[in-house]
This record gives C-alpha cells, structure tokens and sequence, in this order.
C-alpha cells in the first residue's frame, strides 16, 4: 500500500478526512439509522483534568449521519458515495480495508496543561473502532519503524519524536507524548480519574443532547491552568470586566442533524447573573403581531432590568474609564447628552421602558432591500411611555404631524428632515414605532392575513429548537436569498437557495445551564 503522510499526524488526517467526507456522502451504503445516543466512551480514558476535549460521532450508520446525508442530498450533493470512495482511493487507501475499521464509534482530541510561555501542550487522540486489531495494523504499516515499549503491562508503540500509540482494548490512542499515552494507561487502569467522572462534563453532555455529530467541552481553568489566576493584569482585567466567572466555568458545545435540518447547541455551568432576566425561558407575544413575510425577527426581554443591574456594581468602573478615555466626566453625562438630542432628559428615559418583551421586525414588501418595512415593538406601560415618545417625535419632526385612524386605534405619523416618515401607535399595551406601512401592517393583523406566528417555516424552525426559547433572533433565508436575485444563478447555488428555509440562533437559560443554540431547517 502506498506510504501517506508518516507518523500520527498522517493518520488523524487520514481519519478526520475520512469523516469529514461522510457529511457529503449522503446515503453511503446504509438504508436505515439507529437513534440510539452516542456513547462517548473515549472520555472514559480522557484525564479528568483535560482542558479541551473535541469528539466526533464516527458511526456513519447513525441517525444523525444518516439524516446529515440526507441533508447534503437536498442541498444538492450529487453521486457522494463515488466522490468518497474516489477521495480514498486518490490517497492510496482502500475504504473497506483501511478507513472502515476506524469507523463505528467515536473519535476525540483532548489537550491539557496548555504553556502560554512555551507554548506547550500535552494530550492524544482516543478512538473506539469498528475493529481496532486491524485498524492497529493499519497504523503498524503506515508508520515503518517503531519499537515497542510496555507500561504497567499495557504495550505501546514508540515512534520517537513522532508519538506513541497503543490499543486499549477497542479503543487506540495516539498520543503526542509518553507521558500522555502514560497518563491514558492510568485513567484506564483506575488510577486515576477520567473526564467522563467529572460532575461538570457529565452535567454538560447530558444537558445538551445525547446524540450529536460532533461534540466540545472546554474548561478553561484546567486548559490553562495557574496561568489565568496567577498573571496579576489578567487577573484584574477579568474581576474589572466582571467576566471572571464567566471565563472559568466549564462550556459545551454539540453539532447535530435531524430530519428537519442542521443544528447546533453551546452551553455553560451556572446561572445568567446579570442578563438572567433577558435570557429566561418564555413566549414571545409579538411573532403572532408581526406579518407573515417577515425576514428577520429578533426578540428579548428586560432591557431596563438588565440594564439597572449591569450598572449597579459598574457605574463607577464606566465613569472612570470616560474620564480617561473621552471628554465626558460620567457615563451620566454621556447619556444626558445623547437624549438632549431627542429631546428628552436622559437616553435612560427610554431604556427604562423597556420592561417587557421588545422585538424589531423587517420585511421586503417589492422584493429587494430597497424600502424595507420596519417595526420595533415593545411591551411598556402607556402612561409612562407616551409623553416620551411624543416628545422624541416632537423633536425631530422637520413639519406637520398627521394622525390616521388604524381600526380603533390612532397611528401618528411624522417626517424628519430628510423627508424620512416615522410612525407609532400604541395598542393593548404595546408600542410600535417604525415605517407607516409596518406599524399600520401590525394594528391590521388579525384581520384575515398570517402572522408570523403561523408561518410554516418559523414553526418548523421552532419545533426543531432543542432548548426553549430566550433571546432569540429568526432568519427567514429563502426569503432573504432570494432579495433582488440576478439571473444566472449557478445550479448548485440554485438548489442551496431552494433547500434553506428558516434559521434560528437563541440565547436561554435552563435548569441552571446557560444555553446558545441555533437550527437551519433544510426543505424537501
């Protein structure tokens, strides 16, 4: 056979190619899937201390490779299983001989005690295979010479400078130095602890899914070590920031694939702190007052809560560094000066309305990015809100302004300077300020048109969303990709614009886990 790239660089390349390969291959040799959870099996001889451990779901016959298969097909893949194998024999392998054996099970890097000074690292890649006698004796002729070396009864290979690797069982491990491959040993002898006992990754993995394409979990005290807490400007830097916390908790990320689409979740250990207010679970009320030909949707909550309690232990911290920095002596003042020029105290005048859920809307009514409608709802009290937003738009209208009756409620509009009209109408405990024909679109829903709210592809996209929803921003793709779209599209490009539907990307809080996700729904 011939010689690939020599020693385990060569043969993590080879696997990870062969992996990476997979996502394209829809419908390679397998007709069904299996949905069962993926065993993470080689944090079982991770060491617990391990600060960066990346493992990839290498059974091809699996429910989510199956499905990502499907994907690609739908996004307009073409004959996968012949680029593949093709790609295999290119590089001198027989997939049946030499990939296949590697395959089944799962496949992980893990790093620990990272130097920044000498720019050091220590770990190895651990890998449960289909049939690790053979996929021991693939490595044994890509690798030419080695000697074999023993440690507490368990034998290894020795490639020099080049690394180490043994068969634990049905697991390999390719490790970067002796040491590591030692410490693999010992994890699995139960001399030490493993990655898979450590209270924080078990919490995290079975937190986010249990069935995924590939899967990260970072801990960064571990990763760096005495370097964070000991480096006394870093140390200051990080307590000032109030990001300390934040910084040393454990964090998870997973990558999958369902029928639906794509998706993706990242998570960390421990509570919101200051923006738990914006990022608790909820519905959102104003999906379902917004058209259905919205684009893009974005939705929070708390904003003046949010905003107090980030200023609280802060404000002093933010003073200090305008009066360094600018020609403002407090942040006070700076937000005095903003508001002064919309005709209000304080640009906390409107902060402070925010209190409910506030969400901004945009479609494109003649299909190009000329002329958007746009709309900024928010949920505030009437009697406080009004003289406010009256005097904004009393300052900045340039001439008349005009009132329109929009069901049984009154719209007001005005025109800037530029001849820019700005409308708002409270309703129901709402407000909604925005383009005339966006805020007149959302006093008319319920009137016979969809909202958002019912549209198939949000609905879709929020079926899939494998967490609750927080803060949350919707892209309706196929919509935004076909904005003033030229003839002469290429045909793949075509078949990836027919493919995409809606897009997700969420910011939540639960059970005590802070949780980024995010879905791409792929359409039939």
């Amino acid at each position: 056979m011939p010689s690939l790239l020599r020693g385990p660089q060569g043969l993590i390349i080879t696997v990870a190619l062969a992996a990476a390969g997979a996502v394209v291959a829809a419908g390679v040799l397998f007709t069904s899937s299996r949905a069962s959870n993926v065993n993470l099996t080689s944090a079982g001889l991770a060491p617990a201390d391990a600060g960066v451990y990346v493992a990839l779901n290498t059974d091809l016959a699996s429910s989510q490779w199956v499905e990502a298969f499907k994907l690609s097909e739908r996004l307009g893949a073409e004959n996968p299983e012949d680029e593949l194998k093709d790609g295999a024999e290119e590089s001198g392998l027989d997939w049946d001989d030499d990939i296949a054996p590697f395959l089944g099970g799962n496949a992980a890097i893990y790093v620990k005690g990272l130097d920044i000074d000498s720019v050091s690292a220590s770990g190895a890649v651990i890998l449960r295979a289909k049939d690790a006698k053979r996929a021991m004796d693939v490595i044994e002729d890509e690798m030419g010479s080695f000697d074999e070396e023993k440690y507490h009864g368990v034998e290894y290979l020795s490639l020099g400078f080049d690394g180490y690797v043994a068969r634990i069982d049905d697991h390999l491990v390719i490790a970067f130095d002796e040491e590591s491959i030692e410490e693999v040993i010992d994890v699995h002898q139960g001399r030490t602890p493993s990655l898979a006992s450590v209270d924080d990754f078990k919490r995290l993995r079975d937190e986010l899914t249990g069935n995924f394409l590939a899967f990260v979990y970072v801990d960064a005290s571990s990763l760096f070590g005495d370097f964070l807490m000991d480096d006394p400007a870093l140390k200051v830097a990080l307590e000032q920031s109030g990001a300390s916390d934040m910084v040393m908790r454990p964090a998870a990320w997973v990558i999958g694939a369902k029928a639906g689409g794509f998706e993706f979740q990242a998570a960390s250990i421990g509570d919101g702190g200051k923006v738990s207010r914006m990022i608790e679970p909820r519905t959102t009320r104003f999906a379902a007052l917004v058209p259905g030909e919205t684009a893009i949707f974005f939705s929070t909550t708390g904003i003046a809560q949010t905003w107090e309690s980030m200023l609280d232990e802060s404000r002093d911290e933010i003073d200090q560094a305008l009066r360094e920095s600018s020609p403002y002596d407090s942040l006070d003042e700076m937000l005095e000066e903003a508001g002064a020029e919309l005709g209000i105290e304080s640009i906390e005048d409107l902060i402070a309305l925010l209190e409910g859920e506030t969400a901004v809307a945009a479609w494109f009514p003649r299909g190009n990015t000329d002329e958007p409608e746009v709309v900024v709802l928010a949920e505030v009290n009437e009697a406080v809100a009004r003289p406010v937003i009256e005097q904004i738009i009393r300052e900045g209208a340039a001439g008349p302004v005009t009132r329109s009756r929009i069901g049984n409620v009154d719209m007001t509009v005005a025109e800037d300077e530029d001849g820019e009209p700005l409308a708002y109408a409270f309703k129901d405990g709402y407000l909604a300020i925005g383009t005339p024909g966006a805020v007149e679109g959302v006093l008319k829903m319920g009137s016979g048109d969809p909202s958002l709210a019912e549209l198939q592809r949000y609905r879709d996209a929020v079926a899939q969303m494998p967490t609750a929803l927080g803060t949350f921003g919707f892209f309706n793709l196929a919509a935004l990709l076909r904005l003033e779209e030229a003839p002469g599209i290429p045909e793949e490009l075509d078949a990836v614009e027919r493919a995409l539907g809606g897009a997700i990307i969420n910011w939540v809080e639960e059970r005590g886990v802070v949780r980024l996700s995010g879905v791409v729904t792929i359409e039939e």
